[in-house]
């Protein structure tokens, strides 16, 4: 039987410095590994993830526990449908969200299946980099748009920069407005004081983590945690039954109790690993041309922390991250994310760190071949404050027709465009196409970036 998924998964044998997190390590899932016998349905014995009452129930207790919050909830179908669910939960249609326009491609999601208005605000940018979101422009937009029920913003960010949650979350609770995190890239951070503090701990209504991300779980398998007064935990429980699937895999519920237990009854390996990241960051600080983001990330930015097990590299030099990920695949290592002027590596407790010392070795022998080049980043920050005259709901529902990009300025965008990973939109159903917006999609397909949205002859879909 011709089986091209999993002929070719089998003989995949890069090192992986991306997701999963459990980098198919089998020296932390050994006892994880008799899954097929584990296989089961709802039956007498098995309990119900939709109305927990037995084991269900005392193994979300005990990741609720673990992770300081009032409630946990398994997420089987990935972080996304907790991201859908929670503004589903949290807003009624022709409510305002406001939304940090760097959130992930569920968020936009969420609002489109929700009925919900979106009020976008932008994070600083950076090294051409999305970072934090400044809260004076919350602020400015709260005062402009007096009924916004919610804000939803992603921290950290796919490079690891985490936002100043606790200030925000003490601004909005002052005006009864939920906080909801998108941590999908910080599950790790509970397990170790050398990461930065979870959103839970700063007081955000409902986090959304992806264990599949940076911890030892099956990919597809997140967790939504709720600590809040102001939100309706029934309604929440409802939209989440509504957007995950009534035929829950045991087998990602058990990958969700596995890394937390693993996690939870591990920490000296988290102390062990962070010292062992901070000597390696050092190490990396004395690449010239792929620059490692670290503290300088910090200054004008809107950022208070950083993620240390998050390999942010900027690139000084002529080349862009194609290469250098390409040059890596020779020596049989893959990145998470290589784009223009960056490129990501992620790391995780469950790594080799032989494997993280000769992805420093390599990127030093490419490091000495590269030509620096000074490329004068700026620092940008946008105080836009935008309620788009179509909402994304509305957009989806419009006719729509395909259209070469190079005929599509003012056009209104009738779908998502999006490089992936890490799936934020560079353009979203209902905005105004402009030329900065086409000159990005055409610099991120010259740069072989992958790019959902656009065709193979370079048409978008717009609004007839």
């Amino acid at each position: 039987m011709d089986r091209p998924i999993y002929n070719t998964l089998k003989n995949l044998s890069n090192y992986p410095f991306h997701m999963p997190g459990h980098k198919r390590n089998k020296k932390f899932l050994n006892d994880f590994y008799d899954f097929i016998n584990l296989d089961f349905t709802e039956i007498d014995e098995t309990d119900n993830m939709h109305k927990p009452e037995g084991i269900i129930k005392n193994s979300k207790e005990i990741i609720s526990k673990t992770f300081g919050a009032e409630e946990s909830y398994f997420l089987v179908n990935g972080s996304s449908c907790g991201i859908i669910a929670s503004i589903m939960a949290c807003l009624s249609p022709n409510e305002h969200i406001l939304v940090a326009r760097n959130c992930h491609i569920s968020v936009y999601n969420g609002i489109i299946l929700s009925g919900a208005l979106p009020i976008y605000i932008y994070p600083t940018i950076k090294y051409n980099i999305p970072c934090g979101i400044d809260i004076e422009n919350i602020k400015k937009a709260i005062e402009k748009y007096k009924n916004i029920k919610a804000f939803i913003l992603t921290s950290p960010t796919y490079e690891g920069f985490v936002c100043d949650i606790e200030k925000i979350s003490n601004f909005l609770h002052k005006n009864n407005i939920i906080l909801i995190v998108d941590e999908a890239h910080g599950a790790h951070f509970n397990f170790s004081n050398n990461f930065p503090k979870s959103a839970l701990q700063c007081g955000a209504d409902i986090v959304i983590q992806s264990f599949h991300k940076t911890l030892p779980a099956f990919t597809q398998c997140g967790v939504l945690h709720l600590n809040s007064k102001i939100v309706d935990k029934y309604k929440l429980e409802k939209c989440l039954s509504m957007i995950q699937t009534t035929s829950p895999s045991y087998m990602f519920m058990m990958s969700i109790e596995y890394a937390t237990n693993f996690c939870k009854n591990n920490k000296i390996l988290f102390e062990d690993y962070t010292l062992f990241l901070k000597d390696l960051r050092e190490h990396l600080k004395l690449l010239k041309n792929i620059k490692l983001i670290d503290k300088d990330i910090l200054q004008n930015s809107n950022i208070i922390d950083f993620d240390i097990s998050r390999l942010t590299f900027l690139i000084n030099s002529s080349v862009n991250g194609d290469y250098i990920n390409s040059v890596l695949k020779e020596n049989n290592i893959q990145l998470e994310m290589y784009g223009e002027n960056h490129i990501i590596a992620i790391s995780t407790i469950c790594d080799d760190f032989n494997s993280l010392i000769k992805l420093k070795d390599i990127l030093f022998k490419i490091d000495k071949n590269l030509n620096f080049i000074d490329k004068q980043y700026k620092c940008v920050k946008d105080d836009l404050i935008i309620k788009p005259n179509i909402t994304p709901r509305e957009a989806f529902y419009k006719n729509k027709v395909l259209l070469n990009i190079d005929l599509c300025e003012n056009k209104i965008c009738g779908d998502f465009i999006i490089p992936y990973p890490p799936g934020i939109p560079i353009l979203a159903p209902g905005e105004t196409i402009t030329k900065e917006n086409i000159l990005k999609i055409k610099s991120y397909k010259n740069n072989n970036i992958n790019i959902i949205g656009i065709d193979e002859n370079d048409n978008i879909s717009i609004i007839n």
